[in-house]
């Protein structure tokens, strides 16, 4: 009984662990910045961390070269080539329909595991012609908020920390410039068993059914062996 409760505390330790949100936090000021964090453990990802100049080698003593080996013979064509075969180009679209299904159902289950804590962008735009000015305005303003709109509708997020603000200079003396800060946390117990999901119905759905269409027809696995000269 003690084996058991050791081994169901590290599975609750282990579930625990996993349900703990990682955050990345993504700043451009310049220059782009992703930071990552879990629990109290901070670590950069871009910029990286400087690598350590590599030590220099002594010169290796050349080694007599081998004689290859004779490369064996291909025997048959392989499983791609015998699934064009046998099913075609319209079995590789349905593969393809399967896969795309299967990736839909993934995309539709992964809110869960998002989360949109912060994003804020901040966007100046100048310009001396107040006419160009106004339309490139429109055309951005028109490709910002509605993807905002989007992230609020499909991911979870936290009310009031989508913001965007573009700001439009008509004297044309300030430089253009941009900046942004988000902020995402994913849960990787939910992401995992997402990843999960989608293995298993891609391998019930599109590699079985690749598999199992690589295989010759039976009739003409009857035929081939009908045309067999049988032993007098």
């Amino acid at each position: 009984m003690t084996v058991l409760y050791v081994l169901l505390g590290l599975l609750a330790l282990i579930a625990g662990l996993l349900s703990v949100p990682v955050v990345l936090r993504v700043e451009y000021f310049d220059s782009v910045t992703v930071r990552a964090r879990w629990l109290f453990v901070q670590f950069p990802i871009v910029p990286g961390r400087e690598k350590k100049k590599p030590k220099k080698e002594k010169p290796k003593k050349e080694k007599p070269e081998k004689p290859e080996k004779a490369k064996k013979e291909k025997t048959g064509p392989n499983i791609f080539e015998r699934y064009y075969e046998y099913q075609g180009i319209p079995g590789f679209v349905e593969l393809l329909r399967r896969t795309v299904a299967a990736l839909k159902k993934l995309r539709h289950g992964l809110w869960l595991c998002f989360c949109v804590r912060e994003l804020k962008l901040y966007v100046r735009i100048s310009g001396d012609d107040p006419e160009k000015l106004a339309t490139q305005y429109g055309k951005l303003s028109a490709a910002v908020f509605p993807s905002l709109g989007w992230l609020a509708s499909h991911l979870r997020t936290r009310k009031g920390n989508l913001r965007a603000s573009i700001h439009p200079d008509f004297t044309g003396l300030s430089k253009k410039r941009m900046e942004c800060t988000a902020q995402v946390s994913v849960i990787p117990s939910v992401l995992l068993c997402a990843v999960i999901l989608l293995l298993a119905r891609l391998g019930l759905r599109v590699v079985l059914r690749f598999i199992r269409g690589a295989r010759a027809p039976r009739s003409t696995q009857s035929v081939g062996a009908a045309c067999q000269p049988t032993a007098a």
